[in-house]
């Protein structure tokens, strides 16, 4: 009889596809600092192949599975190996590693969508979502992919293209503006959204805006970093740090359907951070349409 295969190959659109639908994977980049640093997949994790050994306790091996990326994929067959016969697993060697990855590369966040929103998403009322400060739309894709009807705002206008060009990718439509919403460029419009969506931004003016934007019963969903973060990396200054308790206090008045405040990953093997997150509900309910 014939031995299970140690690990699976995977091919870098499927791994795409995983990663933007929310799907939790480890990205473990085996290749060299200097090369990580010319280029790299959001949110991976790099332990290059001749220090693997040394530092296969850095691995995550929770059960969430680890996908090997080098740049051709004949590394990762050697790293997925050794990794096997450690017990880490479940584990995909990048067919064609880094070579044939058409998706995004180098920017500061991860491709998939935010933990927080991943992890209350069956709380939020289903229709028409507003995604604040954008990016490049992993938040309002995985909104997109799951029916919901999703509007999107970034400053960035290359952000704001990639966020378009991926969702056609993904045939999850967005609408998706350039706006200032620091500036009054873009207006949040009154009772209008079920749900608003923010994450790592701070502009403290824009709270009554946002507030006022959801309508009675819909929900923000709001994460950015707390004052703690100069600790662990950037941001530093403090205009974009929450106060300890500052969000909370934001919604005193509405509904908490869920919050956390304190220093954790944001997805698995990634660099601690230190952010404060919340679900709240406005309160009243939204006149029924005819």
């Amino acid at each position: 009889m014939g031995h299970a295969p140690r690990f699976e190959t995977i091919a870098c659109e499927d791994l795409y596809r995983k990663l933007v639908m929310g799907e939790p994977v480890v990205i473990l980049d085996v290749r060299t600092e200097s090369e990580f640093d010319e280029r790299h997949v959001p949110g991976s994790m790099l332990v290059p192949l001749h220090q693997l050994e040394q530092r296969i306790a850095e691995v995550p091996n929770s059960g969430t599975p680890v996908a090997v990326l080098c740049e051709h994929g004949l590394r990762g067959v050697s790293a997925c190996g050794f990794l096997a016969e450690h017990g880490i697993g479940p584990l995909y060697n990048v067919a064609g590693g880094l070579a044939e990855w058409r998706g995004p590369r180098g920017h500061r966040f991860g491709l998939g969508p935010s933990r927080w929103l991943v992890q209350n998403f069956e709380q939020l009322p289903r229709g028409l979502a507003l995604d604040v400060a954008m990016g490049r739309g992993r938040n309002a894709i995985f909104l997109a992919t799951r029916g919901f009807d999703v509007d999107g705002v970034d400053l960035e206008p290359a952000a704001v293209a990639e966020a378009r060009s991926s969702a056609r990718k993904l045939n999850a439509p967005i609408r998706a503006v350039v706006g200032d919403l620091e500036d009054g460029t873009y207006i949040v419009p009154e009772d209008e959204y079920d749900v608003i969506v923010v994450f790592n931004f701070l502009h403290r003016p824009l709270f009554p805006d946002l507030r006022e934007g959801v309508r009675p019963g819909g929900v923000i969903i709001y994460e950015t970093f707390t004052e703690d973060q100069p600790t662990w990396g950037r941001p530093t200054n403090p205009d974009y740090l929450l106060r300890k308790g500052e969000l909370k206090e934001r919604f005193a008045d509405w509904e908490i359907l869920a919050y956390r405040e304190g220093v954790e990953p944001e997805r698995p093997g990634g660099p601690p951070r230190a952010s404060a997150s919340v679900l709240a509900r406005r309160p009243g309910t939204a006149p029924r349409e005819d």
